[in-house]
C-alpha cells in the first residue's frame, strides 16, 4: 500500500494482493491514527460481505468471488479496545453491472484500490451495545 500526504488529507493506493482491511489496520498503527474516514474504489478479488440480521445478532456471509469493480468502499476509524478499527462498507460489481453490497469483511486488491483518508490522532471509541451486540461509536 503506498500512502501521500494531500494537505489536511491522504491519498492511498492499494496493490495487488494487499488484503483490506488489514494493510489499513496496519497503516493505522504506522501512522498512529485513532479516528477518522475514507471514500475508495478500484478492482478487487476474493470480496467477503456480511448482512447483520438483527434478530439473530450475526452477521450472515455474502461472498463474492472473482474479479469486480468495486464501485464503492466507504467507512470510518475507531478504537476498539484501545486498537484501530475499520468499519467499512462495500459496493461491488460484476462483469453484467450487477451489483452486491454490504458490510465488508475482507477483500484482496486485484487491479487497485484508490481511497481518502480523513484521519485523525484524537481517539474515537467503540463500546459494546447491550440491544444489538455490536461495537458502535461511543459519543
Amino acid at each position: 500500500m503506498k500512502l501521500v500526504r494531500m494537505g489536511n488529507r491522504f491519498l492511498v493506493r492499494g496493490e495487488v494482493d494487499d488484503r483490506i482491511p488489514d494493510v489499513l489496520v496496519r497503516l493505522a498503527r504506522e501512522q498512529s491514527w485513532t479516528s477518522g474516514s475514507l471514500t475508495g474504489l478500484g478492482g478487487v478479488k476474493e470480496v467477503q460481505l456480511a448482512y447483520f440480521d438483527l434478530a439473530r445478532r450475526e452477521y450472515q456471509p455474502i461472498r463474492v468471488p472473482g474479479i469486480v469493480e468495486l464501485v464503492s468502499l466507504t467507512g470510518n476509524l475507531a478504537l476498539v479496545k484501545g486498537e484501530p478499527f475499520w468499519h467499512l462498507h462495500a459496493a461491488v460489481s460484476d462483469r453484467n453491472g450487477q451489483v452486491t453490497a454490504g458490510h465488508l469483511t475482507y477483500l484482496e486488491v486485484a487491479i487497485t484500490v484508490e481511497c481518502w483518508l480523513d484521519v485523525s490522532t484524537i481517539p474515537v471509541s467503540r463500546a459494546r451495545d447491550p440491544e444489538t451486540g455490536l461495537n458502535l461509536l461511543d459519543i
